[in-house]
């Protein structure tokens, strides 16, 4: 006896789910067009990579012929200036662009987030940050001017042949005050507790004093000069932010006369120093 089949039976697909289907393409093709027309802004990680931190400040004593002995100076101490400005100037590109994410109202993905609070806390702030603390931040995460750079390390290492210099890889001076964290002094005041930092690297250096510079209270008026500076679209100079380190040295203003005077003597040697720089960087470039 043949068996009778049953046909499955057909289950009617309500017309709604294409329309649902079809409502969900159109959708994220629109958020993908909006992305192609509006793209957000794109935090990225800094891929410089210096040659050579140079672990050890060259002693330069031995050239007693003046300007051979500033162009030594200038020749080594340079390029590390330059990587760092690059270095600051890649921090305040990525604070700019997630700041005009957060203004138009999108959110930080986690790992964008993670790199602006890490940019806000190296220069003394946590995140998340007001509107007031945005204003600070932007402030400090800005170049030092190379001329600048240089002639205070020239001022307070006499020119790399320091003790500290030597030593220490110190070529500003800065103080630290934990036993055992750097040189003492040898005609340091009784009673004080300081002493002047040793660093591994002459970068570390470098560096740390600009760090300094660009969060130390004693030095908000620079940072207010600069900004002023910035916001009339004029590139700050050394010259023009020079008065601001009027508390660098107890010297005061005869030290900040002293570096503005250094500056302009020197300014044909860093500029020898840096022209070699950009040709040596064309001559490596494949």
């Amino acid at each position: 006896m043949q068996v009778p089949v049953t046909e499955k039976p057909t289950i009617a697909v309500p017309r709604i789910f294409p329309l649902l289907i079809l409502l969900s393409l159109l959708v994220a093709l629109g958020a993908l067009v909006n992305e192609w027309l509006s793209p957000r802004p794109q935090l990225k990680p800094f891929d410089l990579v210096i040659a050579d931190p140079l672990k050890q400040m060259p002693d330069y004593s031995h050239i007693t012929h003046v300007p051979w002995r500033k162009e030594a100076f200038f020749n080594v101490l340079l390029p590390l200036v330059v990587y760092e400005n690059q270095r600051i100037a890649w921090q305040r590109e990525q604070l700019l662009a997630a700041k005009a994410l957060l203004d138009s109202g999108q959110e930080l993905v986690t790992k964008d987030e993670k790199l602006v609070a890490d940019i806000a806390r190296y220069y003394g702030l946590q995140w998340p940050l007001t509107e007031n603390e945005w204003l600070t931040l932007l402030r400090r995460a800005d170049q030092v001017p190379l001329d600048l750079v240089l002639m205070q390390a020239a001022n307070e290492s006499a020119w790399g042949t320091s003790r500290f210099a030597q030593e220490g890889n110190n070529l500003f001076g800065q103080w630290c005050f934990s036993v055992g964290c750097g040189l003492v002094p040898e005609r340091r005041v009784p009673g004080m507790n300081h002493e002047v930092r040793r660093f591994e690297t002459v970068l570390d250096s470098v560096q740390a004093y600009m760090r300094n510079i660009n969060t130390h209270r004693a030095y908000r008026q620079l940072r207010l000069i600069r900004q002023n500076l910035r916001e009339s679209g004029i590139e700050a100079t050394g010259v023009d932010l020079a008065p601001g380190l009027i508390s660098y040295s107890e010297r005061r203003q005869a030290y900040v006369d002293e570096v503005i005077s250094m500056i302009n003597s020197n300014l044909a040697f860093i500029d020898q120093a840096l022209q070699l720089l950009l040709e040596e960087e064309v001559s490596a470039t494949p």
